[in-house]
């Protein structure tokens, strides 16, 4: 994500759903999500979302493009994306492997939102093959760095370096566990090698790890 830019990607059965800057709408979004309930349950998904990100009363709100004024809680509540809202849309989805990644500030906070969703697949025949993670860049207090350097948040470049291969473990394979534990050790390290607060991301990790990148 380059700064200031607005971003989600769905990745969903070996397809790419991409929508920046001004594609990337809460309708738009809304939308996408939604088609997930067409998945299929041995399908894998990967949801990510980067963008601004704000929490009202415990609540966090993802920003779409066209919330102009984030300053004004109304607005938020109003013409944001609730993590309530976007819980139950991921939440019916079909595929039973799905990480979700927040590039956004406060996103720690969204996580309570997505809490439970073992409790709905559990029910599913295919239990054993269920994996619901989320990663979220930084706690429900705390900013998301961005490093113009980098090209990216700190989050999402700390993200990509592992998926080239650092959070590989000396094996051929990145997994979501992997990749998880790769971020909670680098990123603190890398915001502050970048002059910024130490910056500690929030993981939910429930269910079977499940591989997402074969390294070469």
């Amino acid at each position: 994500m380059l700064q200031g830019k607005r971003k989600g990607f769905i990745q969903e059965g070996g397809d790419n759903i991409e929508l920046y800057n001004e594609q990337a709408t809460k309708e738009n979004i809304i939308s996408k999500l939604k088609e997930l309930e067409n998945t299929n349950p041995q399908d894998a998904v990967l949801i990510y979302l980067a963008g601004h990100g704000e929490t009202i009363n415990d609540r966090w709100y993802f920003i779409p493009h066209e919330l102009t004024y984030p300053e004004r809680e109304v607005e938020v509540q109003t013409k944001g994306i609730s993590s309530d809202e976007l819980s139950v849309l991921i939440r019916n989805t079909k595929a039973q492997k799905i990480l979700v990644l927040i590039d956004a500030c406060k996103s720690g906070a969204a996580l309570l939102a997505f809490r439970g969703f073992e409790d709905r697949k559990a029910l599913s025949q295919l239990s054993r093959a269920t994996g619901v993670h989320v990663i979220a860049a930084s706690t429900k207090e705390q900013y998301a760095a961005e490093v113009k350097d980098l090209g990216h948040g700190v989050f999402t470049y700390t993200l990509l370096e592992g998926l080239k291969g650092k959070a590989a473990g000396g094996t051929n394979i990145v997994t979501v566990r992997k990749l998880m534990g790769y971020v909670e050790e680098q990123l603190p390290e890398i915001t502050k090698r970048y002059k910024q607060e130490a910056q500690f991301p929030v993981v939910d990790s429930k269910g079977m790890d499940f591989p997402l990148v074969l390294v070469k």
